[in-house]
């Protein structure tokens, strides 16, 4: 197995600036690849962040020169139109060859309700999910394009300037339907932290639509969001990391709320235990950082992506960075 180590700047948690800096001391000590939330609300209100990822990814590619980068996740159903995804992800491909996935995913109610629009089913959100990466490649890769479909048209649609490369699409999911997709027609897959009977169950889904389209299944990239909180300081990386219980509000992703201020209210009743049982780990020493990727890798996951929120970010990237990638790598590079 050839493990790939990367690393979270969320927008949600700091400001655009300081997300170039993390990112540049991420690639200066080692890590392969950068990933960035894509919002426009974000999941808390408190010193909660907005950057707009698109423009961010413009500048991050200026900044750095070895790793690649995308979004987790971008969703193409509503306030983004295919086309214009295709357009900002082809100029990326084209200024930073090599360099870009695109995370794509149904997406959630704060990011698409402020905006004028209602917040569809689950059941259509996946339909124009599955017709929005269909608009997406077609333009990528043919002249004019005309198309009618359920949610999208398009009436002689070109880039002038197609990827010359297409970036890789990750399809996002944790539920069986979105894990489908992301077998069917993913060139990569993406998810959240979980338990390990759905990654069992999930893994399934991707083993069997791999085989079915002649893909190994062994190489198909496989990216996890490894939630931690660092610090020497337990109660101190706990209290940072309690910002986060907002994801865990039954079934948030369905429910049409949009407002981070309600999200944090909401997020009250969410205990401790099922935010350290369920999404994130509390890490007071290396070996504890190791051990929580370690079980990743464990599960079959080849894309490691590090989303630490912790009290201080540059002392988790430099320790992670010079005292937990150097034996990662030796672990886990074939």
């Amino acid at each position: 197995m050839n493990v790939e180590f990367g690393y979270r700047c969320a927008s949600e948690e700091h400001p655009a600036q300081v997300l170039l800096r993390n990112a540049q001391t991420a690639e200066k000590l080692g890590f392969d690849f950068i990933v960035t939330s894509d919002h426009f609300h974000p999941w808390f209100h408190t010193d909660g962040h907005s950057t707009f990822a698109l423009s961010w990814l413009g500048a991050l590619g200026q900044v750095t020169s070895r790793v690649w980068f995308g979004t987790g996740v971008t969703p193409p159903i509503l306030r983004y139109h295919p086309a214009l995804v295709a357009q900002a992800f082809a100029t990326l491909s084209n200024l930073y060859p090599a360099r870009v996935f695109l995370g794509v995913g149904t997406g959630e109610a704060m990011n698409e309700v402020p905006l004028g629009f209602e917040w569809p089913s689950y059941t259509e959100r996946l339909e124009r999910l599955k017709e929005a990466i269909f608009v997406i490649r077609s333009l990528w890769s043919n002249d004019f394009v005309s198309f009618q479909g359920k949610y999208f048209t398009l009436k002689g649609a070109n880039l002038y300037d197609k990827p010359q490369k297409p970036p890789l699409i990750y399809v996002a999911g944790v539920g069986t339907n979105s894990t489908l997709l992301a077998s069917q027609i993913g060139d990569g897959y993406m998810t959240v932290p979980a338990k390990p009977d759905i990654y069992k169950r999930n893994f399934e889904i991707l083993k069997n639509g791999c085989e079915k389209r002649g893909v190994e299944f062994e190489s198909f990239p496989k990216m996890v969001e490894v939630f931690v909180g660092y610090d020497e300081d337990y109660d101190k990386a706990l209290n940072h990391l309690r910002r986060w219980k907002t994801v865990l509000i039954p079934n948030v992703l369905n429910r049409e709320i949009y407002d981070p201020r309600v999200l944090e209210e909401l997020s009250k009743s969410v205990d401790d235990s099922e935010l350290l049982n369920t999404q994130a780990k509390v890490c007071t020493t290396i070996e504890d950082l190791v051990k929580v990727v370690e079980e990743y890798v464990r599960y079959g996951f080849n894309k490691i992506q590090l989303h630490s929120c912790s009290p201080n970010e540059q002392k988790f990237l430099f320790d992670f960075g010079t005292k937990c990638l150097p034996f990662l790598k030796e672990e886990f590079r074939a």
